[in-house]
């Protein structure tokens, strides 16, 4: 990388702090700094919603794809769509109308406060997990492409994330997020463009190379459960995962809530699913014009494959000012998912546990000054986990995998009983979920579960569901005020409204 390409990096960053730096004049109260005073724009919150989930990895990984499979890896979007639209159908209407600053408060009026304080905790120990992951992972990319050791890249995208996000609150992260995803866009237009210029005929020639490999193919309709280039898997196998994301992580519902109402909230996830499809078409056409390159060009070693071939590409191919646009890139899709988890861990640290239990009297400066520092802690912590792992060179991919869909299933069945099932009553919740992690957890550990780890959720979320309305059968009918205006039915019956519930206030 030259001169004009860290000028651009550097461009880039000062911009991105400066973002944070103007939002914090805002910042004044929980509900500015959590939820933007329910006045950012249902587009941009839209772009905030993709650009949350579309990591370094996704960035790296698209090109992979495409250059392996085609546009195979295209068709997830499609179990994204089957997602976000159960979210739309079940569980908006709940987060948006109860005036919610985090999902888990929606636990609480329809169950009790331990199954809120559950549903938050396995949020949480979710967000923990990948925040290492995510910052290395990160890291290690912008090490290998910027030629930067791999300590000081760790550094420099936690402290720049931390920076802003600390300062700026959610509305820094929704106008970051935009300004990354937009950036994201311009690096794979620049990664474009420098293989189409790099041979002669230009796009046509490439991709006629690529098609004669097969690799324009989108749909595959053959049955296997275990590959993600399967249509039915991604339909249905990874529609209810898209479904646990974006229906009970706060880091997607935490821009929800921020709408200033309901059509405005289903726009935002409606564009945000639209944007995602443009974003990962582009990074898989970027992987199929680099196919078509390099197989004009010699091909690649077999050391070459997956997340490593952009970095090689940029390396030796991209020629001056492209580079930059490109290293931006990953760093906007890097901070844009560790922003994200940053501020969603001390949303709900704030919310759920420290307001919920600690904070004897409603003081808005000492939340945001706890929410702040715990960003602050967080980050820190995040960054000493990747320096952790760049020291012992684990992988933590296996462990993501595996326990990160333990709690995102159970926290979907949770939700699933307190939206479409009245009888449902708050120990059968509680407990129905925690048996259903605990069982989980051993069947993990012991190899039992013999099934593909995509379809974890679709398996776990019904397990929770069925022991909690089994122990619900032993217990007491929820009263009136835990399902008034708290569940699908009385949604639709049109007795819509929330009963008082002072125990809230305790």
């Amino acid at each position: 990388m030259g001169i004009i390409d860290w000028s651009i990096v550097g461009i880039y960053a000062l911009i991105v702090i400066g973002i944070g730096v103007m939002a914090s004049r805002k910042q004044n109260n929980t509900n500015e700094y959590f939820r933007g005073g329910r006045q950012l724009p249902w587009w941009a919150i839209g772009f905030s919603i993709i650009a949350t989930s579309f990591s370094a990895a996704s960035l790296l990984g698209g090109p992979g794809q495409g250059y392996g499979h085609g546009f195979l890896y295209l068709q997830l979007q499609l179990g994204d769509l089957i997602g976000y639209g159960l979210v739309i159908a079940l569980f908006l209407p709940f987060f948006v109308n109860l005036n919610l600053t985090t999902a888990y408060e929606y636990l609480e009026q329809r169950f009790d406060a331990k199954t809120r304080s559950l549903g938050s905790l396995c949020f949480l120990l979710f967000v923990i997990a990948r925040l290492g992951a995510l910052l290395y992972g990160a890291s290690l990319v912008v090490s290998t492409v910027t030629g930067i050791p791999l300590y000081p890249a760790i550094a420099l995208v936690g402290v720049i994330s931390i920076l802003y996000t600390v300062t700026g609150g959610i509305t820094a992260v929704v106008w970051t997020d935009v300004l990354q995803f937009a950036m994201i866009f311009v690096g794979l237009g620049a990664g474009i463009w420098a293989a189409v210029s790099g041979v002669d005929g230009g796009f046509g020639t490439l991709l006629q190379a690529a098609g004669e490999a097969d690799k324009l193919k989108m749909f595959n309709l053959s049955w296997d459960p275990a590959s993600i280039y399967s249509l039915p898997t991604a339909l249905f196998a990874y529609g209810i995962l898209a479904f646990a994301v974006a229906g009970t992580n706060q880091q997607s519902v935490q821009r929800y809530v921020s709408c200033s109402d309901l059509p405005s909230a289903r726009k935002a996830i409606l564009f945000g699913w639209f944007s995602g499809f443009l974003g990962m078409a582009a990074t898989l056409l970027l992987g199929v014009i680099l196919f078509g390159f390099y197989s004009l060009n010699g091909g690649l070693s077999e050391e070459i494959a997956g997340d490593k071939i952009l970095p090689y590409f940029i390396v030796n191919q991209v020629p001056v000012g492209a580079s930059g646009f490109l290293v931006a890139a990953i760093f906007a899709a890097a901070m844009s998912s560790i922003d994200s988890a940053l501020h969603s861990l001390a949303t709900c640290m704030t919310v759920d546990f420290y307001d919920r239990y600690f904070l004897r009297e409603e003081n808005e400066s000492k939340s945001l000054r706890v929410a702040q520092l715990l960003i602050m802690i967080w980050g820190i912590l995040g960054i000493l986990s990747a320096f952790y792992v760049a020291s012992t060179g684990k992988d933590l991919l296996p462990f993501l995998v595996t326990y990160t869909t333990i709690f995102l299933g159970p926290l979907l069945g949770i939700f699933l009983m307190g939206v479409l099932l009245p009888r449902v009553n708050a120990n059968g919740a509680f407990y129905g979920t925690v048996t259903a992690v605990i069982f989980m957890i051993i069947a993990s550990e012991a190899g039992w579960l013999t099934f593909p780890g995509i379809w974890r959720s679709a398996i776990t979320a019904p397990i929770a569901v069925i022991l909690g309305s089994g122990i619900s059968l032993f217990g007491s009918i929820p009263p009136p005020r835990s399902i008034q205006g708290l569940t699908l039915w009385t949604q639709i019956s049109g007795n819509n409204q929330p009963m008082s519930r002072p125990g809230l206030e305790e």
